[in-house]
């Protein structure tokens, strides 16, 4: 019985030595993980960040994207606008011309009454002193 009592106790102390040492490996492979889990919390945080920074990111392109189709509908807005401006104020200065150009013949015609108008037109002009038309 003494020396089952002395296997069981070098058993024992053999068990405790086993369960020292792994308690020492596991604390040193707790003390490699430590870091290595605060890195990825940090990481897990600058990701948070980085999404969050994203969303707003993708809010202003809509926003953005919003502005610019208002932009561009006010542009062809005051395309047309300054179409119709301009064929407006073309057909002014067409009118201009065309009543200045009456109004020089009626002039003519009222200090030579005598002289066939017909040959002139807003169409002619004078080239090496002939009547002919505008180019």
């Amino acid at each position: 019985m003494y020396q089952e009592l002395a296997s069981r106790r070098q058993s024992e102390k053999d068990t405790k030595k086993l369960i020292f040492y792994k308690t020492q490996e596991v604390i040193q492979l707790e003390a490699k993980i430590l870091p290595i889990r605060n890195k990825v919390v940090d990481l897990e945080e600058k990701v948070e960040g980085m999404r969050a920074q994203m969303a707003k990111l993708e809010e202003k392109a809509t926003q953005r994207e919003v502005q610019l189709g208002q932009v561009e509908g006010e542009l062809a807005e005051k395309v047309e606008l300054f179409k119709k401006a301009e064929e407006e104020l073309t057909n002014d200065v067409v009118d201009a011309y065309d009543e200045g150009f009456q109004d020089a013949i009626a002039q003519f015609s009222c200090m030579h009454r005598k002289v066939d108008l017909s040959p002139f037109a807003e169409s002619k002009c004078v080239v090496d002193g002939q009547l002919g038309l505008r180019e």
